[in-house]
């Protein structure tokens, strides 16, 4: 060294005294560099100098200090090489940004890289410069497979190829877009949903170079919403075709139970003095007639069912009773050949605390059962008790139940065989007696034996017996001359009830009739009457009120009568609410449990009458 000069001194930390006379490549130089620098100086020596070379120097401090050399051949007098001189610039914190921004970028770099967000780019033609592992995961497609590729024409699906477009263009000019939903092409085929943000990419001048998309793999989802979607769609079909079962349940219910009502009233006004042979024949037209409102029933039980709406009235019932009614009832149905027996032991325990109408309804529906497949042999019932538990056994020769088939037989529109029938008595009967905390079930083993056992067990708590009295039921007919509106929109229902009423029921009444709702109305605001009875659906007569809309009327114009609804639905609630004192379900009641009812109905609307002076 012989040339040193005071900035040199500065940021090296060496002095002019302590560097002069010093070898600069060994003693200033970093060893990486020391070869590249010795053969700079050596080319200055011949005479051809080196500019902007950079150079990096140790300090004293042993710190490196980047400089930017232009290194020139020093000549004497004579144009004779005598050494060089370097002249210098301090490129050091320059140098530090530089690195510290490369490596920024380095980072950045392999954050795109490894990110678990997919991430590609674009340049301003359109082609890929930027896709990243997880891109390369979801779509199938390596970085060097879709690098100066058009992306929208190679990659993205064709039905929304255009709309993409315009998203990327629309970026390129600086407007970026958020959250668009965007359809790759996989190698496999299979289609890959990303929620992608697209923002404008720029350079350090600020100019736009492309567009880089940072997104959400959201396949997974889409297909979760798409099984959701499907799942949704089935169950809005399961659910609109149980409301169509249920709509047509009542829709049959009714127009069947129209007919079957006014057939019922026709028998039951028929002449005492027939001759034997017609009375066989309307003792059986009258079993046909409650064999099709059982079916009724159930039907109605079934939507019932469905809506929870199915409920236990407890009453005193007596178990020998009981088993005596319904083995008469069914006897007729028993097939030619087949013995059908009946025995209840109670030891004492007759009275028990039930819905009489329902456990009746379970028993006929375990007897019916076994009348359909029993063409031969027996078919005996029991009633007892079985510890704490009120047990009912029907035991037939049938054929048979297969064990695997035991349970299903307790499902809704199940049946074996073809034998006739709705599938539905051995559901509701099972749903009764769940509903009454007990249980049901079949022994039967074909692969042993023909025949089966039906079991019954209900948890019924013993009472006391009614006092007597309580239940007989006056048959005297009601002399009054009571005043009558019926109110149906079939003429014939109209006219058997009439029929019904004043030959077994009410001799003296006088009846006034009308075929809609709105006539009735008209009639009631001119005349007053102690009983109506009102139809629920009118609309054959033109009628739009139903007949729940013309209760509520009639009690908005302070009708007192005695109003009792009458449909072949199942309408008790609905009427009830709309003010109705008795709901009649076709076929209507028995004449002398309306006469009863009659009976108490207005000897209580009296009694509050004469209180009211």
């Amino acid at each position: 060294m012989n040339e040193w000069n005071d900035k040199t001194s500065e940021i090296t930390g060496y002095t002019k005294e302590e560097a002069f006379d010093c070898c600069l490549v060994e003693t200033f130089i970093v060893p990486s560099m020391q070869e590249s620098v010795r053969h700079v100086l050596e080319t200055a020596l011949k005479g051809r100098g080196t500019s902007n070379y950079d150079l990096e120097f140790r300090t004293k401090s042993n710190e490196i200090r980047h400089l930017l050399v232009n290194a020139t051949t020093r000549r004497d007098a004579e144009n004779n090489i005598v050494g060089v001189v370097g002249v210098a610039q301090d490129v050091t914190e320059a140098v530090q940004r530089d690195r510290a921004v490369a490596g920024m970028a380095l980072e950045l770099r392999q954050l795109i890289d490894t990110a678990n967000a997919p991430i590609f780019g674009i340049d301003i033609n359109g082609n890929v410069n930027e896709w990243n592992r997880r891109t390369q995961e979801i779509t199938g497609y390596s970085k060097e497979e879709t690098f100066d590729e058009p992306l929208v024409e190679r990659f993205i699906a064709k039905h929304i190829r255009k709309k993409v477009q315009e998203i990327l263009d629309s970026a390129l000019q600086g407007i970026e877009t958020s959250n668009y939903e965007l359809e790759f092409l996989s190698k496999s085929g299979e289609p890959a949903f990303m929620l992608v943000n697209a923002t404008t990419r720029r350079d350090p001048e600020f100019n736009v170079v492309g567009v880089v998309g940072v997104a959400q793999d959201v396949t997974e989802d889409r297909k979760h919403a798409e099984e959701l979607r499907k799942m949704q769609y089935l169950q809005a079909l399961q659910e609109a075709k149980v409301e169509t079962e249920r709509n047509m349940t009542a829709y049959f219910a009714h127009e069947l139970r129209n007919p079957l009502g006014a057939i019922d009233s026709a028998l039951s006004v028929m002449p005492e003095n027939i001759p034997d042979s017609a009375k066989s024949l309307v003792s059986g037209m009258q079993l046909c007639c409650s064999f099709m409102s059982s079916i009724m029933n159930n039907l109605l039980d079934v939507r019932k069912m469905e809506e929870g709406k199915m409920t236990l009235n407890k009453t005193p019932i007596s178990l020998k009773a009981l088993s005596r009614k319904v083995h008469k009832m069914l006897g007729p149905s028993v097939k030619p050949g087949v013995t059908f027996t009946e025995s209840c032991t109670t030891n004492g325990k007759d009275w028990v605390l039930g819905d009489e109408h329902r456990l009746q309804q379970v028993m006929t529906n375990v007897i019916t059962n076994a009348i359909k497949y029993t063409v031969g042999g027996s078919i005996s019932i029991y009633m007892g008790w079985e510890g704490d538990d009120v047990k009912f056994e029907c035991v037939d020769t049938g054929p048979g139940i297969p064990k695997r088939e035991q349970e299903k037989l307790f499902q809704r529109f199940v049946m074996r065989g073809g034998a006739p029938g709705t599938g539905l008595g051995l559901a509701i009967a099972k749903h009764l007696v769940d509903l009454a905390g007990g249980s049901i079930r079949f022994d039967s083993d074909p692969s042993i034996q023909a025949g089966t056992a039906c079991i019954v067990l209900l948890p019924l708590a013993l009472c006391d017996p009614p006092e007597e009295g309580n239940n007989v039921i006056e048959m005297s007919l009601l002399d009054e001359p009571l005043l009558f509106l019926v109110i149906d929109d079939v003429r014939m229902n109209r006219t058997m009830l009439k029929r019904r009423l004043q030959t077994g029921i009410a001799p003296n009444c006088v009846l006034t009739e009308a075929s809609t709702g709105e006539e009735a109305l008209q009639i009631v605001g001119k005349q007053t009457f102690d009983v109506i009875i009102v139809d629920q659906y009118m609309e054959e007569a033109g009628g739009v009120m139903v007949g729940t809309d013309v209760v509520y009327a009639m009690r908005r114009m302070k009708v007192e009568a005695l109003i009792i609804g009458c449909s072949g639905n199942d309408l008790y609630d609905e009427f009830h609410d709309a003010g109705a004192d008795w709901v009649w379900q076709k076929p209507i009641p028995t004449n002398a449990t309306i006469i009863n009812r009659l009976r108490e109905a207005l000897l209580t609307k009296k009694l509050l009458a004469s209180k009211k002076f």
